[in-house]
């Protein structure tokens, strides 16, 4: 409370001060002024420090008019005039701001300049003019000329004085830093002032050139500075004017002081709402480039992916991101451009109807294909620099590898279950064989030898001795067949040979046998270091296994006249290699195989930590390369 009372008598001094000050260039009843910037203090109190101040304006204006010689009463209705038309402004003014005081954008210029220069300033003017001719201090013929001085004079008070009061009373947005900036603003106020002095000395003609050095200031300074400069112009147009210089002096008083006020006016106007739109227009910028800088950090973060925004015409205003250059695009010739001109009619159809869902309020998610890239997309509303939801932003992450990955995850699994099948087919086909082989050769070789031993020990009177020595030697030839059966059931198998004399001797083996049992011509390339690499048993299992199912399938599909198999040794790793001459492995079987052999190659080799490649030579043919690692090396990766 006593916080109000002071500033009530603050303000009531302050107001009565700057009255007096500003009737002294009253011409009709110390009443009418150029200028009256009473008005403007009192609207900047009422805004700045709330509606409970309108008591000191109201004694201010009513000691004001009482000392002017109006009557105690004319001077109590014009002094609750004047509280009453800074409370309808502050309040019509304060709806249209809101907390803003800035006066940073053009529509809070506009707001300031209507409401509470233009519609609160007709008033004082009213009640005033009303109480002059009510008291008999004025005519009904001046009547009208007096209305207009005295409201343009409260409108130029308001025009002038309350932005320059609220701009100097709030911060102000920073300006971009610049070397030299305040040595420039007082060149720029020391060069207006001195041309104003100079044009309203003499060259009246020429007066209007003020304008363009007003403007050029507040474009580079910013509002408080077009305040400013509105006011240096105010005072010493007024001065000069006052003293019967300048182009405002040739006319009545009444018409001197409309000319001057249009001209002040019309310049605070100008000035303010230039420099308002240039702030928006930086703050705009500013917020612009933050957003961007926002939105790249997002699409840096994104590995595969990219941050799109674009305004309703589906032009992109912003791209920024990885997958920006994967998709074959640069992404300064994106920036600009609508989405039918960038892509054709197929995938600007695809993509327009989701990205126009974002100005609906929606959030959309879909896949994308482009460019054999498949792209995850989510569109969302986006605020523009001003914060108005008129933007739409697309984060587009490049989906290719996983998706691949999930293919070839499900090819995989699909593949083990096939190899399981598979397995459990070959195992069923594998005894299967053996029970024919053992029943077939076996059964049948030991029921014949059991009968021949038989007859051998039962001598009828009739039997020589002759004949139970065939019969002997002919139960002998059975067991020898026997014998070889059991010799090649056990080879097929597990080969001895592999066990009992190494890798190399099983290699030189099977190949042998391949030749003898398919007469197609193959060699064998052993290098010396063979012999010092350390292969354990699984190892060398993969290895002839793998040669044994390569060979069988050159017997089976390649229609193959020659066989090249090669065992080479590396720092890391051994490398058993067998390349064929014939038709060729088919492109379907090397992206989806599905034999028992080929899975079963990549399986064993996978289970030693090997992999096997399997390729389509140029000139023809197949070539099978399995490499696995030496135990040397991985002991040496694992100390």
């Amino acid at each position: 409370m006593a916080t109000t009372v002071v500033g009530n008598l603050v303000l009531a001094l302050v107001y009565f001060a700057s009255a007096q000050l500003s009737l002294t260039a009253a011409t009709e009843h110390r009443l009418v002024s150029s200028i009256w910037p009473p008005a403007g203090i009192a609207l900047f109190a009422l805004l700045r420090f709330g509606l409970w101040y309108w008591p000191g304006v109201a004694v201010a204006a009513f000691a004001t008019n009482s000392l002017s010689g109006v009557a105690s009463f004319g001077s109590l209705v014009i002094g609750l005039g004047n509280a009453l038309e800074g409370v309808v402004g502050a309040y019509l003014v304060r709806r249209a701001l809101g907390q803003r005081r800035t006066l940073s954008h053009v529509r809070d210029v506009v707001a300031l300049m209507v409401l509470g220069g233009t519609v609160a300033t007709v008033i004082v003017p009213t009640i005033g003019v009303a109480t002059l001719i009510a008291g008999g201090l004025t005519t009904l013929a001046s009547m009208k000329a007096l209305w207009l001085v005295w409201w343009t004079g409260e409108a130029v008070g308001v025009f002038a004085v309350t932005p320059f009061l609220l701009l100097w009373s709030t911060p102000e947005m920073p300006l971009p830093p610049r070397r030299w900036r305040w040595v420039e603003a007082a060149t720029l106020f020391l060069a207006l002032g001195l041309l104003t002095d100079y044009l309203f000395s003499g060259l009246g003609a020429l007066v209007f050139a003020i304008y363009p050095l007003a403007l050029v200031i507040g474009w580079r300074h910013g509002p408080r500075a077009a305040a400013t400069a509105t006011v240096v112009v105010m005072l010493i147009a007024s001065l000069r004017t006052l003293s019967g210089y300048g182009p405002f002096t040739t006319f009545t008083p009444t018409g001197n002081l409309f000319a001057l006020q249009f001209f002040l006016a019309l310049l605070a106007v100008k000035s303010l709402l230039f420099a308002a739109a240039r702030t928006e227009s930086r703050y705009s910028e500013t917020r612009l480039a933050a957003s961007e800088a926002r939105y790249r950090m997002l699409a840096q973060k994104l590995p595969d992916g990219a941050v799109v925004l674009y305004d309703r015409a589906l032009t992109l205003l912003l791209v920024e991101g990885p997958a920006v250059g994967n998709a074959g695009f640069v992404r300064e010739e994106l920036v600009g451009r609508r989405i039918h001109e960038i892509f054709d009619a197929v995938h600007a159809d695809a993509l327009g109807t989701p990205f126009r869902a974002a100005f609906d309020g929606l959030e959309v998610e879909f896949e994308f294909s482009y460019n054999h890239r498949l792209y995850l997309v989510r569109v969302l509303p986006a605020a523009d620099a001003d914060g108005g939801e008129t933007l739409g932003m697309a984060l587009a992450l490049d989906i290719t590898e996983r998706e691949l990955a999930q293919r070839e995850i499900a090819e995989n699994r699909a593949q083990l279950q096939q190899l399981s099948r598979l397995l459990l087919t070959a195992q069923e086909d594998e005894r299967r064989h053996v029970a024919r082989e053992v029943h077939d050769e076996l059964g049948q070789a030991l029921t014949a030898v059991k009968i021949g031993l038989s007859q051998a020990f039962t001598r009828g009177p009739r039997r020589s001795s002759l004949d139970s020595e065939r019969r002997v030697r002919a139960t002998t030839a059975l067991l020898d067949r026997a014998i070889e059966s059991v010799q090649r059931i056990v080879l097929r198998l597990r080969p001895g040979v592999l066990d009992n004399l190494g890798l190399v001797a099983a290699l030189e083996h099977e190949v042998q046998r391949f030749h003898e049992t398919t007469d197609i011509a193959v060699t064998l390339t052993l290098p010396p270091e063979t012999s010092a690499a350390p292969i354990d048993g699984t190892q060398s299992t993969v290895l002839y296994r793998t040669l044994q199912e390569a060979l069988t399938n050159v017997v089976r599909h390649a229609q193959a006249r020659r066989v090249d198999v090669s065992l080479s040794v590396s720092a890391t790793d051994v490398t058993l290699q067998v390349e064929d001459d014939g038709i060729g492995i088919a492109d379907e079987q090397l992206r989806k195989p599905r034999s028992m052999g080929l899975l079963g190659m990549r399986e064993r080799a996978a289970s030693c930590g090997g992999r096997v490649e399997i390729s389509r030579r140029a000139s023809g043919g197949t070539c099978v390369r399995l490499r696995v690692p030496r135990l040397d090396a991985i002991r040496r990766a694992s100390a």
